[in-house]
């Protein structure tokens, strides 16, 4: 297992490290298990949905919410590998990160480069992720229901399709470095999974529908709380944490991303240590939940 000081030269230059190196551990076991409870759950819905068509197809398509769920949990496993901390190689976290990329359909070089540009300018007008929540507080009641809402009908696709796989600079890429061979078999292998090897041909668009809308629902709402609503000049209030609700890491977050004012303090500190890491520098002063706070928001 590499060092401390091995990793702190893995990370990215511009990111911050705890001072204390217990922080700075990453976990295999962790790292494993937050990739296989979304991922295995992924793929049983995929085998399932066309059995579920062949009785009736407009029932296969209400998985579509489960679907685009776990497909939004698994960008967040991807995040961790994007700030090398899931596992405890650089090449491991990189490979998972591609991988998972392949199956969600998120191109993890690009995810990767526009959210280490969100860390550095979050709460100001450049933040790719700004769209989730910058003006909020300007909004009319009307205003605020629409913008949580529109995701629902895929409106929210135009800010994220330069992370899609099927944006022509990524698969450019993915061409003149070869990963487009294990893309394309991938994709072909979820394809025969969700269509029941053809059966459903309809089908075929089920994975990209449901995280095109649910799953930029899902991770809009969680932007809001995260980010929403702050003092002007001042990107530190643009942040903030939230204790622990067993809804809440069903739904909006995985990898303790409620512990989110501490991983923008620290993000190279490791997912698996935010709980502890929370606990020392805030002292358990955190007391909101996530859903509290989005109601906060929209009053």
């Amino acid at each position: 297992m590499p060092s401390a000081d091995l990793r702190a030269d893995e990370r990215p230059q511009d990111e911050p490290a705890h001072p204390q190196a217990k922080w700075l551990e990453p976990s295999n076991v962790y790292g494993a298990a937050s990739v296989a409870k979304n991922l295995v759950p992924l793929l049983v819905l995929y085998a399932t949905i066309p059995y579920v068509a062949n009785r009736s197809l407009v029932l296969a398509w209400c998985f579509s919410p489960i679907v685009g769920l776990v497909l939004y949990r698994l960008t967040m496993a991807m995040h961790d590998c994007g700030h090398a901390t899931l596992f405890t190689t650089r090449r491991a976290n990189e490979w998972v990160g591609k991988a998972l990329g392949f199956v969600t359909g998120v191109n993890f070089g690009r995810f990767k480069q526009l959210h280490w540009e969100h860390h550095k300018s979050y709460g100001a007008p450049g933040d790719p992720q700004g769209f989730h929540y910058l003006g909020i507080s300007r909004m009319s009641g009307s205003a605020f229901a629409w913008h949580v809402v529109k995701p629902l009908l895929g409106f929210n696709l135009r800010y994220v399709f330069r992370e899609s796989i099927l944006h022509p600079s990524n698969l450019k890429t993915a061409a003149l470095n070869g990963e487009v061979v294990a893309l394309t078999l991938v994709q072909i292998a979820v394809a025969l999974l969700v269509t029941g090897a053809g059966r459903h041909v309809s089908l075929v668009i089920l994975p990209f529908v449901s995280a095109a809308t649910f799953g930029l629902f899902l991770s809009q709402l969680r932007g809001i709380a995260e980010h929403g609503v702050g003092e002007p000049d001042r990107p530190e209030t643009f942040v903030r944490s939230h204790v622990p609700d067993l809804l809440g890491a069903l739904l909006l977050y995985d990898v303790h991303f409620n512990f989110h004012e501490e991983h923008h303090r620290y993000p190279g500190v490791p997912s698996h240590k935010l709980p502890a890491l929370s606990r020392e520098v805030t002292g358990g002063r955190i007391i909101s939940t996530i859903w509290h706070t989005l109601r906060t928001r929209a009053r």
